[in-house]
């Protein structure tokens, strides 16, 4: 217990700390670019984003001991938690201090994942012990990488608030897809070098990691990370804890009532997680929602050189 919370921990802040510096520099990226190989390629080339993957590929190392050690829907709502540490990030290189009421959202979400460990780390089977574990895991994965395959298609023929949205929905369900996937690599990687080769989870893995990097940094840039930051870290755990309740067989210990309890949870900590996030910097965006007939358009255009924080790329 103690290990799977420490490391989700540690997965959360390095994960947070990751996306933070990594929109800083995707949102100065060409739109022409937005889902394409050449986004990854320009970014590859920016110490500040490697900088940012090496946090994310130390937080990824983490969140797999976490799923080894604990069930997915658990770890996936203390990783959730990445936010927190993303948003306060962004805050401090807005120059704004935090508002007494994303403290508060802050403090809740803490509390909402407690209620949430309360009610879900007893008597429910670990995933690996799933009579169908394999085939539950393979749908799984399959259900979250084609619905964020269909987001992505219709993100990218958006714009405005509504592009940063349905990319945003489309990162959270990869990343949901990538935790399932990792879930069943942790498993099998105990099982020597053989069994690892030869089984689907290590080129799914391959696949869901370069996808999810695509689909979250096309999301980031978009310019307006008090969108897609929030969406990403609330759809992520909902998916999952859908995943492993449905098709994984995680169950609360307390029955039904610690099912309504735990989707409770999960309830109040995405809406926190959103207000705490909708209360970050605005200010860079010259307040556009508080004034009639400005545009999100214009709003995520004048939100982007100080939240970037960086030359636009090459095109």
């Amino acid at each position: 217990m103690m290990v799977m919370i420490a490391t989700a921990l540690v997965a959360a802040v390095l994960y947070g700390a990751g996306a933070a510096v990594e929109q800083r520099q995707a949102a100065a990226a060409p739109e022409s670019t937005a889902g394409r190989p050449r986004l990854l390629l320009l970014l590859v080339r920016q110490p500040l984003w490697l900088l940012g993957m090496f946090a994310q590929i130390g937080g990824f190392a983490a969140h797999a001991v976490a799923l080894r050690s604990g069930s997915l829907a658990t770890v996936q709502m203390l990783v959730a938690a990445e936010l927190v540490v993303a948003v306060v990030i962004v805050r401090f290189w807005s120059g704004r201090p935090l508002r007494a009421g994303s403290w508060a959202a802050a403090l809740l979400v803490v509390a909402a994942i407690a209620a949430f460990l309360m009610v879900t780390t007893s008597d429910h089977p670990h995933a690996a012990s799933h009579p169908n574990y394999v085939v539950a895991a393979a749908l799984g994965a399959a259900a979250t990488g084609s619905a964020a395959l269909v987001a992505a298609v219709a993100g990218l023929r958006a714009s405005g608030r509504n592009r940063a949205v349905l990319l945003a929905v489309a990162a959270g369900l990869a990343d949901a897809c990538s935790a399932v996937v990792t879930l069943g690599f942790s498993h099998v990687a105990g099982h020597g070098a053989v069994a690892l080769f030869t089984s689907w989870t290590v080129y799914a893995l391959i696949v869901c990691g370069i996808g999810n990097v695509l689909l979250t940094q096309t999301a980031y840039q978009t310019g307006q990370p008090m969108i897609t930051l929030p969406i990403i870290a609330s759809i992520t755990p909902v998916a999952s804890v859908a995943i492993g309740v449905g098709l994984l067989g995680e169950t609360p210990r307390a029955g039904a009532a610690g099912g309504i309890a735990a989707g409770f949870a999960v309830l109040v900590a995405a809406l926190a997680l959103a207000y705490l996030a909708r209360s970050a910097p605005h200010g860079e965006r010259a307040h556009a929602d508080d004034e009639p007939g400005v545009e999100d358009k214009t709003a995520a255009h004048d939100e982007l050189p100080v939240l970037a924080g960086a030359a636009p790329l090459g095109r």
